[in-house]
């Protein structure tokens, strides 16, 4: 074990349970993993697996008995899974599950809740229904009746226990919120009222199962989300402590979130390094003398920090899923102090889940865009081979993609040089060292960039190389990753002069170059990048007016936890909850969309446009520039198809369009080297 990461790396003992070191991975199902069965698919295995071997010391798997909302087309509760645990055969693939995962030292926990019989629960009001809806109104159970409760709950965990899990974790937000408990008997009012049935139900699980049963719940920090008229909305850290100190012996590990769904899944609109106000929560348990395990949750995958935290007695354990989901080797990589090869999340959430667009279907519902391998483990022994004889190999391109096959191609052991037409590396996200919310993206490029000289792959920069040339060096393999270039849309008038010759600024022609444009900018076109170059301009002291076809400004960005749940307002009620909002709306006044308008053209700085009604409008700014998409490089790249025997195409040039397909192009074409 290296000792750069001792503290993280170090085992923990729960009563006579070993933890082999301070990593929890927790519910945090991908949703493409399961299909239509009742069991754990292989690629639920392969992927629960590969989380063990790659280095948790806890795998979370959250339980699902709602099989119904699982039909009909288009559900996102479709694609979790559901294990039939009265079925004897299905039990056989749970001991399984379980089996590898024990077979990498680590252990298994369940994510599950409290049940309760039809028509009641705990305080009564509107049940949650799985897969939407309104909620079915229930009534609070008699007390006379929590004993049933807690008999189902440690009869149907036993049952988990006999097919090998370890433990059991569950949320316990709804519980320490005063105002969904409006009981006055002994499970209402104060915080020991509240959590009675729980620690009650915990207390039960520590005796029958013993002490090496792991425990935990999972709760924010606090949730101050104010009040209504007397009444408290939220908690506040101070409950936490007491219900801290109350499950003392009875709860094992207290996972602790930030204080709302934004912070808690942060993004680069919302989080800076080193910012995690969940680690406070921990400190404050700490330092209130409580001695319960404390787990943080929510962005975390830096090693030099988390070893930092539980070196200084900050926190006990991190739970962590993005580290795991964005490097396939994130346990090994620690385990040799080689913290710097991490490959960096991208904090853009795609891995819980992508929102299907009409103008890019895509098949999966969660995605790395970093990571190729993400839920494909169980088939790589069927898709990748083993390199050949080692090879020279040339890459045409330095944008991310180029500069991933060279990086995996050197990996394999082939001798690579990257060509680059330019002055930089990088391609298209040369903006992320301009735009302050896109740092994680500067990241990743800033890694990319290090692990070709560490690889040793020879770079030679502004140089856009004769096929003819490479012919004559002698390269066995030719990979063209020319990338895309931005569009003028050829049904704007006033784009080109008499020649054809572009006199109109694209987006990608501004990054750095702010300064240079007049206060009010209009931009043609809102899709993701148009949103996001308005944000930048916004930053920097301009106003900018977006026109689009689509009915909303950034019609294509995800949907869930990143551009449109990137930050947190106040609502104007009463209630005193927050909600979320399309993170350009921090901006809301000096940016200003007008929607579903044809733009007709460009004369100057004046833009002509039709609106829906088919009436025509101008308005004039101070610079004007063009968000029309991008188009493939194909004919560039196809300039190297006889430039050695063997050519490959990766990237936006092969049609990949984002990200995370051109990574996983990237591991497909050097896999044929």
């Amino acid at each position: 074990m290296s000792k750069r990461y001792a503290a993280l790396l170090s085992p923990l003992r729960i009563g006579n349970t070993v933890l082999k070191n301070r990593t929890v991975f927790p519910n945090a199902s991908p949703h493409f993993l399961q299909g239509p069965e009742d069991f754990p698919a292989e690629g639920y295995l392969g992927f629960y697996s590969a989380l063990a071997r790659n280095g948790a010391a806890i795998v979370t798997l959250a339980e699902w008995d709602h099989p119904h909302p699982r039909k009909g087309k288009g559900a996102d509760f479709g694609h979790m899974q559901y294990f039939d645990t009265e079925n004897a055969a299905v039990e056989n693939y749970i001991c399984q599950l379980a089996d590898e995962i024990h077979f990498f030292g680590s252990k298994l926990i369940l994510s599950t809740d409290l049940k309760f019989p039809q028509g009641f629960s705990q305080h009564g009001g509107f049940l949650h229904i799985p897969g939407g809806g309104e909620g079915i109104k229930v009534d609070p159970l008699p007390a006379e009746r929590m004993g049933e409760v807690i008999d189902e709950f440690v009869a149907r965990v036993k049952h988990y226990r006999d097919l090998g899990y370890d433990g059991v974790t569950m949320r316990v937000d709804s519980i320490l919120i005063p105002h969904e408990n409006e009981r006055t008997d002994a499970y209402g009012g104060s915080v020991e009222n509240r959590t009675r049935l729980v620690l009650d139900a915990y207390r039960e699980i520590k005796r029958v199962l013993g002490p090496s049963f792991i425990t935990e719940v999972q709760c924010h920090g606090e949730q101050p989300m104010g009040y209504t008229g007397e009444n408290p909305i939220g908690y506040t850290i101070e409950d936490t402590i007491e219900f801290a100190r109350l499950a003392e012996g009875v709860v094992d590990i207290i996972q602790l979130r930030e204080k709302d769904m934004c912070i808690s899944h942060p993004t680069g609109y919302t989080f800076q390094k080193g910012e995690h106000p969940c680690i406070g929560y921990s400190v404050a348990l700490k330092e209130a003398g409580c001695r319960i395990l404390t787990e943080p949750i929510g962005g975390f995958q830096d090693p030099e920090e988390i070893n930092a935290y539980i070196a200084s007695g900050k926190c006990d354990l991190i739970g962590m899923a993005r580290a795991f989901f964005s490097n396939p080797h994130y346990g090994e990589l620690l385990e040799a102090g080689r913290g710097e090869d991490i490959t960096p999340c991208l904090w853009c959430n795609k891995c819980h889940g992508t929102i299907l667009t009409t103008d890019q279907p895509d098949p999966w519902l969660s995605v790395c865009s970093v990571n190729p391998h993400f839920g494909i483990e169980h088939k790589e022994h069927r898709l990748l081979t083993r390199p050949g004889a080692p090879k020279k190999v040339a890459v045409i391109g330095g944008g991310p993609v180029g500069m991933r096959a060279a990086i995996m191609a050197a990996e394999r052991g082939h001798q690579v040089t990257l060509f680059e037409k330019t002055d930089y590396l990088g391609g298209q996200l040369r903006h992320a060292e301009s735009f302050s919310f896109k740092w994680p993206l500067r990241d990743f490029k800033n890694w990319e960039v290090r692990q070709l000289d560490k690889l040793g792959v020879e770079i030679r920069m502004n140089t856009a190389p004769a096929p003819e040339a490479l012919r004559a060096e002698g390269f066995d393999t030719v990979i063209a990753a020319t990338g895309s270039k931005a569009n003028l849309p050829g049904s704007i008038e006033g784009l080109r002069d008499e020649s054809g010759t572009p006199v109109a600024r694209t987006c990608h022609d501004i990054f750095g170059k702010e300064a240079e444009l007049g206060h009010h900018v209009i931009i043609c076109g809102a899709s993701e990048t148009g949103i996001e170059t308005a944000m930048y301009l916004a930053q920097n002291g301009h106003e900018v007016t977006l026109l689009t076809r689509q009915r909303e400004i950034g019609h294509d960005c995800s949907k869930l936890h990143y551009i449109t749940m990137a930050w947190v307002k106040p609502n104007n009620d009463g209630s005193g909850r927050g909600h979320m909002a399309p993170a350009w709306e921090k901006y809301e006044d000096v940016l200003h969309g007008i929607t579903e308008v044809t733009t007709k053209s460009v004369c100057g700085s004046t833009v002509t446009y039709v609106d829906r009604e088919g009436v025509e409008h101008t308005i004039t700014g101070d610079d004007v520039i063009i968000c029309g998409g991008t188009s493939a490089q194909v004919d560039e790249a196809m300039r190297y198809a006889d430039a050695a025997d063997q050519f490959l195409m990766v990237g936006d040039c092969n049609g990949t369009r984002n990200l995370q397909r051109g990574m996983r192009d990237a591991l497909a074409k050097t896999n044929m080297i």
